[in-house]
Order: structure tokens, then sequence, then C-alpha cells
């Protein structure tokens, strides 16, 4: 059972009754607790998801462990998520991918890897891919929201542009610091520089609790976001919301697979 709460392209879902399948432990990591799950083996590259706001790892429990069948899987709860401890550093974009590398580098998962994210997790990756191209063989982002979605979306007088602050009030603080912390997101995306040359996927959800004109600017954002890639492609799941590794695993896991060479 899903009960979910979309807040205009950045949701936080609660998963109940969802077996894991992925085995899941605690680290102790530069001296704070990381909740990470790992399985798999062989492969160049290890696959590691990247969840979005108010989300611990366990929504890419379907799709992880399918793709642990043909290759190492690598996903975490980001500090103030899961069995994680709370945040101890700022929560700008640039931050947590500093903090996840060397996370990947203690847990001894060395380059390359295939980056996964979805909504602000997708920034999130789209930041590691540009920062460190050398490392990144593949970008697979999940209905990703834009570094700089609000500003435009405000910009067009739209409305459900961001979570208003009262909602977000109510929110766990982890959330409500990254949130607040996105704001860098725009400026740091744009100092990485371009996306390299690896394929990037922009997977795209149909389905948002959004008016009209709103939901077409989500949709042509990310597709000028794949645009920016040499080898970029806007894969537009018909039907889906927003959680398309929910909704849609299997379009996922082929995505990942298909970049992997695993079809």
């Amino acid at each position: 059972m899903r009960h979910a709460h979309h807040a205009l392209g950045i949701a936080v879902v609660l998963l109940a009754g969802c077996g894991s399948t992925v085995p899941a432990r605690v680290e102790t990591v530069g001296g704070h607790h990381i909740e990470v799950a790992t399985a798999g083996s062989g492969g160049a590259a290890t696959v590691v998801f990247e969840a979005g706001l108010g989300n611990d790892w366990t929504p890419w429990d379907e799709v992880a462990s399918a793709v642990s069948r043909h290759a190492r899987v690598f996903a975490y709860s980001r500090p103030g998520y899961g069995a994680s401890d709370a945040p101890w550093t700022p929560r700008n974009p640039a931050r947590i991918v500093e903090e996840l590398r060397m996370l990947l580098a203690d847990q001894g998962y060395a380059p390359p890897y295939l980056l996964v994210g979805h909504s602000m997790g997708g920034t999130y990756m789209e930041l590691f891919a540009k920062a460190y191209p050398d490392e990144v063989v593949g970008l697979v982002l999940v209905d990703p929201r834009p570094a700089d979605f609000l500003a435009v979306c405000q910009a067009a007088a739209l409305d459900q542009c961001g979570i208003p602050e009262p909602l977000l009030l109510t929110q766990a603080p982890a959330v409500i610091a990254e949130y607040h912390a996105f704001a860098a997101a725009s400026a740091e995306v744009v100092a990485a520089g371009p996306f390299g040359n690896y394929p990037v996927r922009v997977l795209t959800a149909t389905v948002h609790p959004v008016s009209p004109a709103r939901e077409q600017l989500w949709q042509a954002m990310l597709a000028a976001l794949a645009q920016q890639a040499p080898d970029g492609e806007q894969i537009v799941v018909e039907g889906s919301g927003h959680y398309i590794q929910l909704d849609r695993p299997r379009v996922v896991t082929d995505t990942i697979l298909g970049l992997l060479g695993k079809e």
C-alpha cells in the first residue's frame, strides 16, 4: 500500500507493507551512521541510486533488486532519512554529492558508476555526473526536478511551483533543510559544466496533481534537460505518476539495463 503526498514534483512518500529484497545495513562512516543497501556482483559499473526529497532508499528496492541480477547496486538513505543519522552538514546539492562520493569510496565502490536519481535526487545525480564525468558511464533521471524549475515556474506565473512554507514546516527537519538548500542547485549545476560523453535518459511522468500548464512546463523542461546531453533522450512514461520506479518499475529497470548493455 502506498500513501503519497505529492508536492509539485517534490514528493514525500510512505511505504507500508513493502518487504525489502535488497539487504540493508547501517555503516559507520566518519563517525556517523549511514544506512546502505547493496547487492549484486560483476559488471564494469556499479549502479548507484539516489532517492528524492523525504525518502529513504526503499522506493528503489524493486528496481535495485531486478538490476542486481546483472550488476552491482548501491542505494542509501541520506542523512535524516531511514536509519541514517540526522544531517551534520549543510544540505546543498554539492555537499550531498561529495558525501555520496566519500561514502562510495569508504564502502569500496570505485568508479565507474551508472547514476540513477529520482525527483530532487535526480538533480543531485545530474550534478554528480557533470562534476565528475570521468567517473560516470551513464545517467538515468527518473522524473527529475530541474534545478531552476522553481524560478522558471514562478516567472511564468503558474501555481504549485514549490512547497508552500506552512506545509513545508510540517515535514521532517532533513526535508526542510534540503528544500531550502536546493536554492543553490541551479548555480552549482551551471558551475559544474555540461554533460559528458555518456548516455543520459530522462524518464518523464505524465500524471501529477497540477494544472495542465504546470504539467506542460514540467515535461518541456525535462525534454530540454535531455537535449543538453550529447547522447540524451527523454522517455515519456504515459500514465505514470511521479514515482515511476513504483508505478512502472519495469520501465526504469529496462532503461538501466539498456545502458549497461544487458537488454
